[in-house]
């Protein structure tokens, strides 16, 4: 019905040409008056100074330098484990506790080496003294003194060999204060950041390196877009991408080397520098990126542009009317696309009613 009315109003104006579905695009005579009536308007073609292309399929992934695997150091129970999936941990909170006989050896070596350390400094001063009141020799102030350097060279690796079996040096420090061994190791998030995975359970005995937690600062995300060959030499490191859908944008980081053999396509990395808050890591979305701005290139809305068999053409204002002019469209963001053509100056083209310019030039059977 809509397509008969608009017929009857076409042919009225004397708009139609005979055999419109037959015809390719051509020149529509069409007075101001009577675009007014049809409510066709026009507007000048806007240059692009930053170019976006085609939405790509692009998956959401957590930079490396922002990961932390968290595993046993030693071998025993596993006893705790609080935080769950999706939570947020502050760097330094206990996120487990594992019950290691191994620690209490290490313990007792440290404490060990520590009184051993006092006895060596208490020498040391004592042959001070002596040594400057002359009552003994230089030598053996010397060898006290070599003493006493080799026990804080032992105190120091057996400080460690308790970080490396897992021990805060807040832990360590009350060890040195109170003194009390303990078989139950405090595993703390080595960063602040969302737990991505758990890798274990209470009640779990583990080995030693056996995972326990991912964790990941989810701030900045990144993106890894898959981009046709064809579209690489218009990208470059510093591009600006966008997420429309959900507000994000950030800049391109790099541009693969490598080719997927199947899909013909090049890996391109980007990092969202706002509006991440509603991206999950390993989640699928359409992004854009800019490509390199050129001359000819112009945004206008995405409705002045028609479809004309294999082309894409805009209605180019006359002075008896309208032209239709093919042009490339690189691609659609937020209700407007980008163009290649070469426009006048003064040149306007059709940005509504576009139905009916379409109409008069190709038939109504082709419309919008």
């Amino acid at each position: 019905m809509k397509s008969l009315l608009s017929l009857l109003v076409l042919s009225s104006l004397g708009l139609l040409p005979a055999h419109a579905a037959d015809l390719p695009a051509q020149d529509v005579v069409m007075s101001l008056p009577q675009q007014h009536t049809l409510g066709v308007s026009t507007a000048a073609p806007e240059a692009a100074s930053t170019v976006f292309g085609q939405e790509l399929p692009a998956l959401v992934t957590v930079a490396p330098d922002q990961v932390r695997l968290v595993a046993a150091p030693q071998a025993g129970l596993l006893e705790y484990m609080p935080a769950a999936v999706g939570d947020e941990v502050v760097e330094d909170d206990v996120i487990a506790r594992v019950k290691s006989p191994d620690l209490v050896s290490l313990q007792r070596d440290f404490l060990q080496a520590l009184t051993q350390q006092h006895l060596a400094r208490t020498g040391l001063t004592r042959d001070e003294m002596l040594f400057k009141e002359g009552i003994i020799a230089r030598r053996r102030y010397q060898e006290t003194q070599s003493g006493f350097d080799e026990v804080n060279a032992a105190l120091d690796e057996r400080r460690q060999a308790l970080l490396l079996a897992g021990m805060a040096q807040r832990d360590i420090a009350a060890l040195e204060q109170n003194r009390r061994l303990s078989t139950t190791l405090q595993l703390r998030a080595p960063i602040t950041g969302v737990v991505l995975e758990r890798l274990a359970e209470p009640g779990q005995r583990l080995n030693m390196s056996d995972p326990i937690y991912r964790i990941a600062n989810l701030d900045p995300l990144w993106l890894e877009i898959r981009v046709p060959l064809e579209h690489l030499p218009n990208l470059a490191a510093g591009a600006a991408v966008k997420v429309a859908a959900f507000g994000a944008e950030g800049r391109l980081l790099s541009v693969g080397r490598d080719v997927d053999a199947a899909s013909q396509t090049v890996r391109v990395r980007a990092e969202l520098s706002a509006g991440s808050g509603a991206l999950r890591p390993g989640q699928y979305v359409q992004a854009t990126i800019a490509g390199t701005p050129g001359e000819g290139r112009y945004q206008v809305p995405s409705a002045a542009v028609v479809r004309s068999g294999q082309h894409s053409i805009v209605f180019v204002q006359t002075a008896a009317g309208f032209t239709p002019r093919i042009v490339e469209a690189l691609g659609n963001q937020n209700g407007k696309t980008v163009i290649v053509a070469r426009f006048a100056p003064q040149e306007r083209i059709a940005v509504t009613g576009l139905a009916a310019v379409k109409g008069a030039s190709m038939g109504l059977g082709g419309g919008e």
